[in-house]
């Protein structure tokens, strides 16, 4: 029997902004624990030295074109020793 992805004692840090896409409601569902804070970089925090960074289609070409990208994970890499990007396909969010 596999285990499952999240336990029910997983905590995730989020970004207070990020409470207006669906992804919060999911986790919460599946019984993560959200811990919403002003965040200064990145928009989910899942341990101590892994930061998030969620993008819409729309704002990750904004975000590639204007640099502000780049800039941002190099602000994460500053706070954490891993970084990711979570494209979200769907436009719904």
């Amino acid at each position: 029997e596999k285990a499952p992805l999240v336990s029910n004692t997983s905590t995730i840090v989020l970004d207070t902004r990020e409470l207006r896409s669906a992804l919060p409601n999911l986790l919460h569902s599946v019984g993560v624990r959200l811990v919403p804070v002003t965040l200064e970089v990145g928009d989910f925090v899942l341990t101590p030295n892994l930061c998030v960074e969620r993008k819409t289609l729309p704002d990750l070409q904004g975000s590639l074109n204007s640099g502000r990208l780049y800039n941002q994970v190099e602000a994460m890499l500053r706070h954490y020793k891993q970084v990711c990007l979570l494209i979200e396909l769907d436009p719904e969010r």
